[in-house]
């Protein structure tokens, strides 16, 4: 058996990085076939099986790294790489194990010991490798990095004549093959499982087109203008104006795509459509696209092409010209060919002269090819390029939302920015997230990896192989410098400016664009920047980023503070300047959480994390990690995820270390926070508690600290509807943060915590049915912070419009509730984004009865779950199960009804009530009065817990309509109902009350 070294750090002397398929081959229980042949005829076997690693790998492209014993290892991809090199690799073992399996043995026996077959079992994955040059020992390449220690171990857990391939090898080339299931299987140094397949053979397909109907297409999106333009160009030809379409695109772009749904919509256009298309493998015959065309006509009994397909190649051209002539009087032709950058000389010509022959005898002729841009060069008097681009912002986000319907919209984003409107990067995305993060999709965010397909990131490095060497050095710099390029930072590192032929190459190759912003160039994939640079030299990079940051540092007072410390966070980790990191990622924090970017904020603490952890461990760095951490909290708690929670733990822990009752207080207050944010009511009240016992040990106690933490506990106990406890916290908070606020007029920076607090005072006065003292607080909380943008202004207005919803103030209550997703979706709050969405869609519910209103609760639900739920999420349960039991779904109100109640063991009450009573209505829909009943008390007890008047008033109502329909008299429980309504000044229920009186 042979295996690599297993080495996964850097070497001392620099090698090439390469992206290689790596093939691992083994012969299959050798050491018993060994010890039962003789030694001459086993050295004999071996000599037939090295003939055949020789001669075999070579041929698809590979090339034989080393033999040791009977096992041999392959590189595809070096030194010239392919986009299918994953693909060639799993043909050659395919044809190795073929003819492994067909070997006889030397000698008379005929047969080899034991009765078994001569076998291999073989591994290939894909990914990173630093090549260096080899020798005797070693072979002829050095490997270093995990890729070749995976394939190895892929084929050590191979079972006899058994191929492993890693789905991150093939990826959608998976389909050219027939395979096992995907499984995952877990490696020596990997820290996740491997998805691999077992290959079993070769699948009847040809094209990538072909492979993603294997998987299943999306349904279309766009192109209304191309297919316009197509469809006018065959009317031209119906006509005897014979035309030439080429659609031109980078891969990936959808240009199979377009024309086969083009094609599809041909059908009814009398026309007779001939396919053929063109490959880069090594198998590829000359005149292929014709042959296949021929063959399909063949196969449909037409004896001209049969002919054809037996005469000679040279005979072939003339015949295959006369044959589609004939075909042209008979009916409108269009010829499609995929993958023209791939075609040979002769089809080529050939492909000329039938355009020249159908322009001369103005034959009914479309001429339909699909390419790459740059690779050929199409020169026919007449022929129109057709550039396909990209998919727009609103293209994607459709293409998004079919293939991940449930994931939320800041995912979406970034998945639009990763891919750049590539529609192939757009579906691998979404797969690899469906597959890898299925449940909890809303928490990640694309990497350069995340993908998770190498042989993506062989179509992206097989485009770079092609450019000139000066224009493949710039993108390298500009992928250092990241995905945004400021053309003066570029211009110091390479010297080459904006209007340098290299640079507007890279433009024109789909590279590179230029940014909105002047003075900037962006990558036209992300995507496409994270591979290029995954592929550069560690050393090179290094230097490159301790370059590019003494460029920043030089220019620190020309650009703006807050991109240039973020910057310089970035390039400072990437030399692994610790320090210098850890400074401006602090920094860009800070801004960021000024300016309630809480994404960013996040991500830039983090960062500032990240980077002291690589610093010698120090109390001072202990405690600047506790307020790095504790200003990370802020950021949280509109947008948490259990992630933050291991943050803010550390942190608690690191000041329990301390000694500093006013750190360890504030430790616990921003962990419970983030609890509560979470909708973790219980363990949010026990930090809060244990905060406040700190903050009370120093003496004077900090005013400042116990009033946050008396309204974070205030909060919490609003949130768990113990109303005269938390009213009293809060009012206790609002005394000592008011006079604060109205001390500077105007304020220096908006009074959040004022203004949260009296926002959940205002919901707990709505709640009791109090409604206008709740709305004095609403208007005193939204007059310091309306405006600002700033996420405890979404918070504001999420809760007003939940008011506004309790009392039937339908318009009102979506006003607010836009304005809070508005904000959410600036500050990137998943939250109150959902939650925003969340009460537009029940309060048109409540006017419209739409299916869109209905679908609109569903998908901000979806968000919500994807996460886990969060901070009174029980509202939408009861929303929902009120809904769904409108519309006849017994089973999904059910559901949410269970979810509710779920919830209301994190005491969160505060859509419970709505839960009961739609389980009420099923029942009494059921005909079950009993326990329509016996629910009915159930949401008046949770109404009397919270001491919830509107809730009560509801009720009633409920009880009404419910003895209404069970046939009992309602008069009375109208009557009540009806004057709850009118006290609380409640006009839409009192309207929609008075109207059953009318008809009782």
């Amino acid at each position: 058996m042979m295996h690599p070294t297993d080495r996964a750090s850097a070497p001392q002397a620099p090698g090439e990085r390469r992206n290689l398929t790596v093939l691992f081959a083994d012969l299959s229980e050798s050491t018993r076939l060994a010890d039962a042949m003789q030694a001459e005829h086993y050295a004999l076997m071996l000599r037939d099986l090295r003939a055949l690693y020789q001669s075999v790998v070579p041929r698809h492209g590979g090339t034989v790294v080393r033999i040791q014993g009977d096992g041999m290892l392959a590189i595809f991809g070096h030194p010239q790489m392919r986009e299918d090199d994953g693909r060639r690799a799993t043909e050659a073992a395919l044809e190795l194990h073929q003819l492994v399996r067909l070997m006889r043995p030397p000698g008379s026996s005929g047969q080899w010991p034991h009765g078994q077959e001569l076998s291999l079992h073989s591994g290939i994955h894909a990914g990173i490798v630093l090549v260096e040059e080899g020798d005797a020992v070693r072979g002829r390449f050095d490997l270093l990095g995990n890729t070749p220690n995976f394939a190895a171990r892929l084929s050590d857990q191979a079972g006899a004549d058994e191929i492993l391939v890693s789905e991150e090898t093939l990826g959608l080339h998976c389909h050219y093959f027939q395979t096992s299931e995907r499984r995952l299987v877990l490696l020596k140094g990997r820290s996740s499982a491997l998805a691999v397949y077992a290959i079993k053979g070769r699948a009847a397909i040809g094209r990538r087109f072909e492979a993603s109907q294997q998987r299943g297409l999306a349904p279309f999106v766009g192109r209304k203008f191309e297919l316009l333009q197509l469809k006018l160009a065959l009317a031209e030809a119906q006509q005897g104006r014979p035309a030439w379409i080429n659609i031109r695109a980078s891969a990936g772009v959808g240009k199979t795509r377009l024309t086969e749904e083009f094609l599809a919509r041909t059908a009814t256009q009398n026309c007779q459509v001939q396919r053929g298309y063109c490959e880069s493998y090594l198998s590829a015959e000359p005149l292929q696209p014709y042959l296949q065309m021929l063959r399909a006509l063949a196969s449909q009994g037409l004896g001209i092409a049969a002919a054809l397909l037996t005469a000679e190649a040279a005979a072939r051209p003339a015949g295959l010209l006369q044959l589609l002539q004939a075909l042209a009087r008979q009916r409108p032709q269009v010829i499609f060919i995929d993958d023209l950058q791939w075609a040979d000389d002769a089809s080529l010509l050939l492909l000329h002269r039938v355009y020249a022959l159908a322009r001369e005898q103005q034959l009914p002729l479309l001429l339909l090819t699909a390419s790459r841009p740059q690779e050929t060069e199409l020169q026919a008097d007449g022929a129109r390029v057709l550039e396909l681009a990209p998919f727009d912002a609103s293209d994607a986000e459709q293409a998004i939302v079919q293939l991940l319907p449930d994931t939320d919209p800041f995912v979406a984003l970034d998945i639009q920015r990763h891919a750049g409107g590539n529609p192939l990067f757009i579906e691998e995305l979404c797969h690899a997230i469906k597959h890898e993060h299925a449940g909890r999709r809303a928490l990640i965010r694309p990497r350069a990896d995340s993908a998770g397909q190498a042989w993506l990131a062989a179509l992206t490095l097989s485009r770079v192989a092609r450019l000139a060497p000066e224009q493949a050095a710039l993108l390298r710099a500009a992928a250092v410098i990241g995905n945004v390029i400021p053309t003066w930072l570029l211009q110091r590192l390479t010297g080459c400016t904006e209007q340098d032929p290299a640079v507007l190459a890279l433009a024109e190759r789909d590279f590179v664009f230029p940014d909105r912003r002047a003075g900037f160039f962006r990558f036209k994939h992300g995507l496409t920047r994270d591979v290029v640079y995954e592929s550069i030299g560690w050393h090179e990079r290094q230097a490159m980023h301790r370059h590019i940051a003494a460029e920043l540092r030089s220019q620190v007072h020309d650009t703006p503070r807050q991109a240039t410390d973020e910057l310089l966070g970035y390039h400072a980790a990437a030399a692994e300047q610790w320090a210098e990191a850890a400074l401006h990622a602090e920094r860009a924090g800070d801004q960021a959480l000024a300016a309630s970017a809480l994404d960013r904020a996040k991500k830039q603490y983090r960062a500032a994390l990240t980077a002291l952890e690589h610093l010698p461990s120090s109390g001072v760095i202990d405690m600047r990690w506790v307020a790095i951490a504790q200003r990370f909290g802020i950021a949280c708690v509109f947008d948490a995820s259990r992630a933050d929670l291991r943050v803010l733990q550390h942190a608690v822990q690191l000041a329990q270390g301390s000694g500093d009752a006013d750190l360890i207080a504030r430790a616990d207050y921003w962990l419970g926070y983030a609890s509560y944010a979470l909708g973790e009511v219980r363990e949010g009240l026990l930090h809060c508690e244990r905060g406040l016992l700190a903050a009370q040990v120093k003496q004077p106690p900090n005013g400042a600290l116990l009033a946050q933490l008396l309204g974070a506990q205030g909060q919490l106990l609003a949130a768990a509807a113990d109303y005269p406890a938390a009213l009293g916290l809060l009012d206790q908070a609002i005394a000592f943060l008011r006079p604060l606020n109205q001390a500077t007029v105007p304020p220096a920076r908006p009074a959040v915590s004022l203004a949260y607090s009296l926002a959940c005072r205002a919901y707990v006065l709505g709640d009791q049915g109090q409604f206008g003292e709740a709305h004095a607080c609403f208007d005193e909380a939204l007059a310091i912070i309306q405006g600002s943008n700033h996420a405890v202004e979404a918070s504001v207005q999420g809760w007003r419009a939940a008011v506004f919803l309790w009392q039937g103030r339908w318009p009102e209550a979506r006003q607010a509730a836009a304005e809070a997703q508005r904000i959410g979706g600036l500050v990137r709050s998943l939250f109150t984004y959902s939650m925003g969405h969340a009460v537009c869609a029940f309060a048109d519910w409540e006017t419209e009865r739409s299916a869109a209103s209905a679908l609109g609760l569903q998908v901000a639900a979806n968000w919500l779950a994807s996460r886990g739920g969060g901070l009174f999420s029980s509202l939408i349960h009861g929303w929902r199960a009120e809904l769904l039991a409108e519309q006849g779904d017994a089973a999904g109100a059910r559901l949410q009804v269970a979810q509710a109640l779920r919830r209301a063991r994190q005491r969160d009450w505060i859509g419970v009530a709505m839960a009961y009573r739609a389980a009420a209505r099923l029942a009494a829909d059921a005909g079950q009065a009993a326990r329509a009943s016996h629910y009915l008390a159930a949401a008046q007890r949770v109404a009397a817990l919270r001491g919830s008047a509107h809730e009560a008033a509801v009720n009633q109502l409920c009880a009404a309509e419910l003895a209404l329909a069970l046939g009992e008299p309602a008069q009375h429980q109208l009557s009540e109902a009806a004057a709850s309504f009118e006290a609380l000044n409640m006009a839409w229920h009192l309207q929609k009350t008075r109207r059953l009186m009318a008809c009782v």
